[in-house]
């Protein structure tokens, strides 16, 4: 091989690895963008929750007595339920999971205004499968919390968000609300699904089905 044909090829080899070369630094610095970019977008995100806001005070009022509301104003009834295993039943996560310990926190918001109920649990042991041999989602040994209050507020469409903050699962939806009318908002839970095909609550919350006036929305 003659000399000239030898660096000609030593040339060739060299651009090849060059081209290369900066090839991997793009990709590199693209994927570097890209982490800065998410990260900005985390960031944003826990800009604007609840914790670093101001958030209002006169949307809406929490109510005990049967009186009817003032005119200008409605109830609506939230109720809400969630059935876990028992204390210590997810032995890895007992430390940190509310699941089957008092004090339940059930978050509500809407319009900007936030309230979060903790409710005690009870204990309950119900079938696991029904007559036909079907599994009953919310059938075994756990712990029930049920949420059922009533609040008041001015009557038109409101923009409502859902949430269980411990185990980080919010929903939201729209509500009209009809003056002169009593509501009630109602979150069904339905579970997540384990390795054998069926749900059932100790495999935790997947999402809620959402009902108004017993009409579902979500």
């Amino acid at each position: 091989m003659s000399e000239k044909k030898y660096d000609r090829r030593i040339f060739r080899m060299a651009k090849w690895i060059d081209m290369r070369t900066r090839v991997l630094i793009n990709f590199f610095i693209i994927g570097a963008a890209l982490l800065i970019a998410l990260a900005g977008c985390r960031g944003a995100v826990k800009q604007i929750t609840p914790e670093s806001q101001n958030m209002r005070t006169d949307v809406f009022i929490e109510v005990k007595e049967q009186q009817p509301p003032p005119e200008g104003t409605v109830d609506l009834t939230i109720k809400a339920s969630i059935k876990t295993p028992p204390e210590g039943y997810h032995l890895l996560k007992e430390r940190t999971s509310p699941q089957g310990k008092d004090g339940y926190a059930f978050e509500l918001e809407i319009g900007g205004q936030e309230v979060v109920w903790k409710v005690e649990g009870n204990q309950e042991n119900t079938p696991r499968w029904d007559e036909k041999g079907e599994r009953i989602p919310e059938g075994g040994q756990g712990i029930r919390y049920v949420l059922d209050k009533k609040i008041r507020l001015r009557p038109g469409l409101h923009h409502v968000v859902f949430g269980l903050p411990q185990e980080d699962y919010y929903t939201e939806v729209k509500v009209s609300l009809r003056k002169d009318e009593a509501h009630t908002l109602e979150f069904q839970p339905f579970y997540a699904m384990g390795r054998r095909g069926y749900r059932d609550f100790y495999h935790g919350i997947k999402t809620y089905n959402v009902f108004l006036d017993g009409i579902r929305i979500k």
